[in-house]
Order: structure tokens, then C-alpha cells, then sequence
């Protein structure tokens, strides 16, 4: 193991005894790497709930079992708050998964390495990219984006997404859904429209910058920690506003995307790529190719592509860049 993995799961392993995460000296408990993790907290109540917060999220990437015994491990399932000594959660999760003590602690040892390594790799780029504590994360995330109005009267294309998340900070009420969209014109009103299919009600929508908009979503009701939701989005964009490519650059933690893609079989594009954890500044480099770059790939016979992508790095660009044939006249 990388000698920073090694040293994060010994402070992991530090932090599970005793009450855990409620651990009363909880800023003295720490050890340098988690403190660096978590960032400067003058506050202890404030410390605790960014390490709780930041952990969940952390453990999300694992299996599910993984972060079962990790939240019973550090006392942050509530069903364990009460148990003071870390043996005694030891044994509450035997006795959960049916399994002796031993196997047990085997598995919470798995899950704090696995755990550990994640860490590791985020504080590794948590300086770059100016990481923050987020209130959920995206555990699957599904888009289509049909392109075969873009050649119709009106020219549009449609995305529909729908995301699953995982809450981190309890009672979770709303979302925000940031997005951008470099060639809109500088108009009072947004030329594309937004409705919520299910999963919550969009309360507002605003512009940010000239490029970017923000949509909020009110949940249907407070998401407690560790509970699912899920809501679906659709859009419509005139098609002069999109440029050829459709990417996502998540800032919350995705775990898993499915991203499927739909040209008309009668106005498909020069050629196709899959766009996997690229900066998005390289997009510019391809888009004027003649010639199919790599990591090109073919439409099925109805115009169609399935991709996928597991464990999204946040800020780097995932999804797929196209090119359209040049218009007959034009000097490509």
C-alpha cells in the first residue's frame, strides 16, 4: 500500500475507538491526514459534522456493505450512538450480518482500507480542485440526448436526465442544478425550457454568469442522512445553442453514468467520441477534425450509442463530442 494510504487507515483505526466520531476530544483524535481532509474547524461541533459528512460521502464510492460496517465502525449509524466501546459495535454488526465477531472486524478492516484509498485520492487533489464538502452524492446517474430534432423546424435537441442521490447532511430540502451553456445569447429570458418530470418542483431558475444557469429543486419532503431520491429533469434547446459535444463535469462525487445518445439515421454526424475524464479545454482541439480522432466510435443502425462511465473524477468532462458534416459551399 502507498505509504499516505497506509497512514490514513491508522488514523481511521485511531478514530473507531471509544465513541467514535462523537468522541468528545474529537479535534485531538484526529490525525494530520484527516485533519488536512477536513480542513480548518476552530469549531468541534462544526469539525464533527464536516468529518461525518465528508466521510459518508467518501464511503459512498464503496459497496454497500463496505459502508454498512464503516458507519457501525464509527459510531455514525444511529443505532450504534449509544454503544461507547468499539468492541460492542463489533459485535452489533456480527449479529447484523450474522457472521462472528472475527469476520466482522475482518470486514471493517476491508472497508477502512478501501475507505483509506479513497481519501488518500482525493486529498491528493483536493488542492487543484478546491474541493468542499457537499450534502449528496450521485450514486447513478442516467441521460439521453436526442439529437433527431436538430435538423427539424423548430431545430431542437431534448435531454432527459434522471439522477439517483445519497444524502450526507441530514434533512436535505433542496438541490441545485448548475449547468452552462456558452452560445445563449445575453436575453432577460432563457431560450431553452426546464420541467421537473418527478422527484420535486422547480422553485427557482437563474442565471449565474453569461454562460451558466442554476436551477433549484424543492424535494418532496427533508432527505435524512443515508436515504435515497430520486427526480427526473427534462430539457429542450433550441439547436443553435448546443455545440457539438454533450459533457458533464460533476462537482458532487458520481459513481455511476449511463449516458445514451440519439441522432436521426437519415443526419448522423461525421464521427462520434467518448469523452472519458478529459479537462474540458481539450474539446476546443477536436472539434474542427475532418477525420474521425481517437477514441471515435460508431452509431448502432438506428442512430444510437450507449456509454457508461463508474467513479467520475469531479471538474474533468465526461460524455461525447460529435462533428457535422461542413454545409456544401463552405471551406470546412
Amino acid at each position: 500500500m502507498d505509504q499516505v494510504v497506509i497512514e490514513v487507515r491508522d488514523e481511521i483505526r485511531r478514530l473507531r475507538a471509544g465513541y467514535g466520531v462523537f468522541t468528545p476530544n474529537l479535534i485531538d483524535r484526529l490525525g494530520p491526514r484527516l485533519q488536512a481532509w477536513c480542513g480548518a474547524h476552530h469549531d468541534p461541533s462544526q469539525l464533527r459534522s464536516t468529518l461525518t459528512q465528508r466521510l459518508l460521502t467518501s464511503a459512498g464510492a464503496l459497496p454497500g456493505d463496505r459502508q454498512d460496517a464503516l458507519v457501525v465502525s464509527l459510531a455514525i449509524d444511529p443505532e450504534v450512538e449509544h454503544l461507547v466501546k468499539f468492541k460492542d459495535r463489533v459485535d452489533h454488526l456480527a449479529a447484523k450480518l450474522a457472521v462472528s465477531t472475527r469476520t466482522a472486524l475482518r470486514r471493517i478492516e476491508s472497508a477502512e482500507a478501501e475507505l483509506a484509498d479513497e481519501i488518500a485520492a482525493e486529498s491528493a487533489g483536493a488542492t487543484a480542485s478546491g474541493h468542499f464538502v457537499k450534502s449528496y452524492y450521485v450514486r447513478q446517474y442516467q441521460a439521453i440526448v436526442d439529437n433527431t430534432g436538430s435538423h427539424g423546424n423548430p431545430a431542437t435537441v431534448s435531454v432527459h436526465q434522471e439522477r439517483e442521490i445519497v444524502c450526507v447532511q441530514d434533512r436535505l430540502t433542496e438541490i441545485p442544478i448548475r449547468f452552462e451553456i456558452p452560445d445563449h445569447p445575453d436575453t432577460a429570458e432563457p431560450l431553452f425550457t426546464a420541467r421537473v418530470q418527478h422527484g420535486g418542483r422547480l422553485r427557482s431558475q437563474r442565471r449565474l454568469s453569461p454562460t451558466g444557469f442554476e436551477l433549484t429543486l424543492s424535494l418532496p419532503s427533508a432527505i435524512a442522512q443515508r436515504e435515497t431520491h430520486r427526480f427526473a429533469l427534462s430539457f429542450v434547446f433550441p439547436a443553435g445553442l448546443i455545440r457539438a459535444h454533450h459533457v458533464i463535469t460533476g462537482e458532487v462525487q458520481i459513481q455511476w453514468y449511463r449516458l445514451i445518445v440519439k441522432f436521426h439515421p437519415d443526419h448522423l454526424p461525421v464521427w462520434i467520441r467518448k469523452v472519458d475524464g478529459e479537462d474540458i479545454r481539450t474539446l476546443d482541439a477536436f472539434a474542427h477534425k475532418a477525420a474521425a480522432p481517437a477514441g471515435a466510435f460508431p452509431l448502432d443502425a438506428v442512430g444510437e450509442a450507449h456509454l457508461e462511465f463508474r467513479r467520475l473524477a469531479p471538474h474533468l468532462a465526461y460524455g461525447f463530442q460529435y462533428r457535422w458534416a461542413d454545409p456544401p459551399g463552405s471551406l470546412g
